[in-house]
């Protein structure tokens, strides 16, 4: 797996399931959250991207060096970007078995990313985005994110009457918080910083933390609802949230997207709103009927553990191989 990881990411959820499946697996490390976000490491990143954004970085250098070194089966890459000189290296060394499993909006790809041919099977989880790959002549499937059982699993019952929102905060996201805290709904924020050109509001209210494993499934089961939203540039798909609130046994209040279906009964494992008119009134319904939402969130709970865990999509991957 050619990359860095902290704690409770994509990367991170993978290859500790690969290892749990009984695999071997290699990564270029663990980083600190708080090391690889800082910002001499992030101007790092750019002022290559830009001085050296048409050759190899010096990351590619690092993953050939591991893969001639340890010569693998699989060469699987999440929401990676690599180059295509690379790419074509890795295809002399592991032939036929570079899989990328991209775990973001399809419209973040940048350069040839998804498209290029170096990868021998892409996954995505959009299913136009799928199609359009399949109209150029690339391998794609579709296959949602997930959730990880070893830490998302309900730790905590209700406690307060919070909206519980953990995430990045654009633009969408902080418009919607806003006209919560406008109608005076108690919310609960965490995750990154807000951005420097963030709402006031939503600095002073961001509770400071970026919850991970364990303390994120207790944040998530004691809220009254986790607020699940997507950014402007998603399409019809899933965030990993959508599978670890359920996993954790949140009450789960999501914007409506086709692609909900595939993996959830609305209504009966999860509640969706497709107006800011929708969700106020889950909201109040949740607060009135704790014991009806109860039930909701174990059921989300059971779907999750039963269908959408690591285990199940890397499988599915495995099978392909």
């Amino acid at each position: 797996m050619p990359s860095f990881y902290y704690e409770d990411t994509f990367v991170d959820n993978v290859q500790s399931t690969l290892k749990e499946m009984g695999h071997l697996v290699h990564t270029l490390g663990f980083v600190p959250r708080t090391n690889y976000y800082s910002f001499p490491k992030y101007a790092a990143r750019i002022t290559s991207e830009i001085l050296f954004g048409d050759k190899p970085a010096r990351k590619d250098i690092q993953i050939l060096k591991l893969v001639r070194e340890y010569k693998p089966d699989l060469f699987l890459s999440t929401t990676g970007s690599i180059h295509p000189a690379t790419l074509d290296e890795i295809g002399k060394i592991v032939p036929g078995r570079r899989v990328l499993w991209w775990g973001d909006a399809p419209a973040n790809s940048q350069r040839w990313g998804i498209l290029d041919q170096g990868w021998d099977i892409v996954y995505l989880k959009d299913r136009a985005a799928v199609e359009k790959l399949r109209m150029v002549g690339r391998n794609a499937h579709l296959l949602h994110e997930a959730m990880n059982p070893n830490w998302h699993k309900p730790l905590a019952k209700q406690k307060n009457e919070a909206v519980v929102v953990a995430g990045n905060y654009y633009a969408f996201r902080q418009a919607l918080i806003l006209r919560l805290m406008q109608d005076n709904i108690l919310t609960q924020l965490y995750g990154p910083a807000a951005p420097r050109w963030a709402d006031v509001k939503i600095k002073q209210h961001h509770s400071g933390k970026y919850i991970v494993g364990e303390e994120k499934s207790r944040v998530f089961g004691e809220g009254m609802v986790c607020l699940n939203t997507f950014h402007l540039s998603e399409g019809d798909s899933l965030n990993c949230r959508a599978f670890e609130i359920a996993g954790a046994g949140g009450l789960q209040v999501v914007e409506y997207r086709k692609a909900i279906e595939d993996c959830f009964e609305p209504e009966k494992e999860l509640l969706i709103f497709h107006t800011y008119e929708e969700l106020t009134e889950h909201i109040r319904w949740a607060k009135q009927s704790p014991e009806h939402a109860a039930k909701i969130r174990e059921a989300g709970a059971a779907r999750a553990l039963a269908e959408h865990t690591y285990r199940h999509r890397l499988e599915f991957i495995l099978s392909h191989i």
